[in-house]
């Protein structure tokens, strides 16, 4: 007689959640169990996202640019419109990203 141990996963859990204190509870693990490392980038990473910053620059042209934010994977898309070196922002339409925070950038 064997028999196969099939994991629910979360699911098992539901009928708990008719507490209110419960149910919170699970979706704070949820979110924390969805988050992830910030992602470390090599040398050649860096320099092609420097170069497609560039071009974006020069030729006027939209950026596609994944960040990450508060432990996951965020997307942008939008030209752009500055740099500020000194506090380390770039800035697509305006809105300001943390260079340490940048994943990727594409041009479109």
């Amino acid at each position: 007689m064997s028999e196969t141990y099939n994991d629910r996963g979360m699911l098992k859990w539901l009928p708990f959640e008719a507490l209110e204190a419960q149910a919170e509870y699970h979706e704070d693990l949820r979110e924390r169990l969805a988050e992830e490392e910030r992602p470390l980038l090599s040398e050649d990473q860096c320099a092609a996202m420097q170069y497609a910053v560039e071009e974006a620059w020069m030729k006027k042209r939209p950026l596609g640019v994944v960040h990450f934010d508060n432990g996951r994977r965020s997307k942008k898309e939008g030209h752009l419109s500055g740099i500020d070196m000194e506090q380390r922002l770039l800035f697509v339409d305006g809105v300001p990203l943390a260079f340490d925070d940048l994943v990727d950038i594409r041009v479109l």
